[in-house]
């Protein structure tokens, strides 16, 4: 007899407080022997998933890299970071560590950890989500007409205050609000095109794929005649 929706277990939300289930990693369906010796921390399960996103419109080889390698610390925490990296063995084991950590309101980056093969990558802007407020990725998802305007009216008022992107994304931001509509970030990441990422993004992955020996790929441009030179699709 089938189980009536009020029996089924509904699905816990939240960062869960108990540190044996803090540091978890991806499922590694299928490990690569170069990501076993690399270890990614990053603050959430969203930062992971939208470094997925962004990592398989550039190299699918990348992204398989960081689901594999990805340790969520339960959010800004380097010396969660460098304690798990110590247990597992470090650099005498021969493992090499990027911890990535959202900026936030704070003027300067946290000192590195000083745990030899364990390095620090700070966002330039105040967070991870900050990097979807791509107003043409955003069009696309929601299938805006050519003269709908309310995208860019929007960003033209508010990016000189530093756009705050948890607060203008998601149920209840004033962005989704606005379109009438609930955006999500994951969502956005998956709309981008590769020329659309910005250059932070593109150093973490050169940085990664540093580290665990993926050949360089760089992104193919093409620029047609009387076309302007591409950007990056960023406000």
């Amino acid at each position: 007899m089938p189980r009536r929706e009020s029996d089924r277990r509904k699905p816990r939300r939240g960062f869960r407080s108990r540190s044996s289930q803090d540091l978890s990693s991806a499922p590694r369906a299928k490990s690569d022997p170069r990501s076993s010796r690399f270890v990614l921390y990053v603050e959430g399960a969203r930062d992971r998933e939208l470094l997925q996103c962004w990592a398989r419109r550039v190299d699918g080889e990348l992204g398989r890299c960081i689901e594999q390698s990805a340790v969520i610390l339960g959010g800004r925490q380097p010396a969660r970071a460098v304690a798990d990296f110590r247990k597992r063995g470090g650099a005498e084991a021969g493992l090499s560590g990027l911890v990535v950590l959202d900026r936030d309101h704070h003027d300067e980056a946290p000192s590195p950890p000083e745990e030899s093969g364990l390095d620090l990558f700070v966002w330039s802007l105040r967070h991870i989500e900050s990097y979807v407020l791509v107003p043409a990725a955003i069009r696309r998802l929601l299938r805006l007409d050519a003269d709908d305007r309310r995208i860019e009216r929007f960003f033209e008022e508010h990016v000189a205050h530093s756009v705050h992107a948890k607060r203008v994304l998601g149920a209840g931001g004033s962005l989704s609000e606005m379109l009438g509509a609930e955006l999500r970030a994951s969502e956005i990441a998956r709309a981008m095109r590769t020329d659309e990422l910005h250059g932070d993004i593109h150093d973490l992955f050169r940085e990664i794929g540093t580290r665990v020996g993926l050949p360089s790929r760089h992104p193919e441009v093409i620029v047609r005649p009387g076309a302007s030179s591409p950007g990056r699709g960023r406000l």
